[in-house]
């Protein structure tokens, strides 16, 4: 398991971009938040949307191995 992100804060109605670097895919992703969040793909992208309503969140992501 490595960390791609950690401790990073995602202001409200705000977006966290992560590169598709090799074959890493949305089911390869470890997402911890205590705040609610969305997971999408958009081209070359992988997209952590802050779904919250009120406040920003802090998230960590890994990878699964």
């Amino acid at each position: 398991m490595s960390i791609l992100k950690d401790s990073v804060i995602i202001p409200l109605n705000r977006q966290l971009f992560i590169p598709k670097e090799g074959d890493l895919k949305m089911e390869d992703l470890i997402i911890e938040t205590e705040g609610d969040y969305k997971l999408f793909e958009k081209n070359d992208y992988i997209i952590v949307k802050n779904n919250d309503c009120c406040r920003g969140i802090e998230v960590t992501i890994k990878t699964r191995e």
